[in-house]
């Protein structure tokens, strides 16, 4: 199977789902989730694109040459459709979602567990640091040291947040990452990508090696996060830019 039949059938088919639903939706919350999709679209390509060419300049992972349409850098032009459609599916799952589930947009109370997850994900960081000088953790650390900074940052600016929706947010990120295992580990199968046995650990999920199931697993959280925190706290920067044009009004 090619790359682009790959994204046709694994991505294709959940989107043809989700897509009518969005445009036939009538939700007041139809426009935020928009433009969070759309936002989180630039930041994922702009943010991923320099370190998964890294990944494949240095042999982390690598394509069949005969499976892709070409490259833009080290990278496949499928890749960076991948960027944008598990975005999009991820996105539009989590607005799905949100029409049989309330999302709570006030103002939400302190949470001890804020701090309890904040700490997690700086010790996750270290983690990802350390793996970099550990030839089979190379890859892990990759992902952790890149991931964790965005997913900390979310976390730090409104993590009480996805505590109060707390429902939505397990149930935006944890089926799209599971459906993503697996056609991750037909991909590697049918060997359309490879991941490289030096620099991963060598434990795998049947055939998954963990450093890609974590990976599906952190990018599948970035959007989750970002998406639901852009909505709740859409009023909220508002009402920041609103201030500072009065100011300098």
């Amino acid at each position: 199977m090619s790359y682009l039949n790959f994204l046709i059938i694994f991505l294709g088919i959940p989107l043809a789902f989700l897509i009518p639903f969005y445009k036939l939706s009538k939700s007041q919350s139809k426009k935020e989730f928009f433009w969070g999709i759309v936002v989180l679209i630039i930041l994922a390509v702009t943010y991923t694109t320099p370190w998964d060419n890294y990944l494949v300049a240095t042999k982390v992972w690598w394509y069949g040459p005969d499976r892709v349409l070409g490259t833009i850098g080290y990278v496949p032009i499928e890749e960076y459709s991948f960027f944008v459609l598990q975005t999009i599916m991820t996105g539009l799952w989590c607005y799905f979602l949100q029409s049989k589930i309330t999302l709570n947009k006030s103002q939400p109370r302190t949470n001890p567990m804020k701090k309890v997850i904040t700490t997690f994900y700086f010790a996750i960081f270290a983690l990802g640091v350390y793996g970099l000088f550990v030839e089979n953790l190379t890859y892990l650390g990759l992902i952790l040291a890149w991931a964790t900074p965005v997913l900390l940052l979310q976390w730090i600016i409104g993590g009480q947040y996805l505590i109060q929706n707390l429902k939505l947010f397990l149930l935006t990120f944890i089926p799209p990452t599971l459906y993503l295992w697996l056609a991750d580990a037909y991909a590697i199968h049918d060997q359309i990508w490879s991941i490289s046995e030096v620099f991963t650990t060598g434990i795998k999920i049947v055939n998954l090696p963990i450093e890609e199931a974590i990976f599906f697993l952190v990018t599948n959280l970035m959007v989750a996060q970002g998406l639901i925190l852009f909505v709740v706290m859409e009023k909220e920067v508002e009402k920041v830019l609103n201030f500072k044009r009065r100011l300098f009004a």
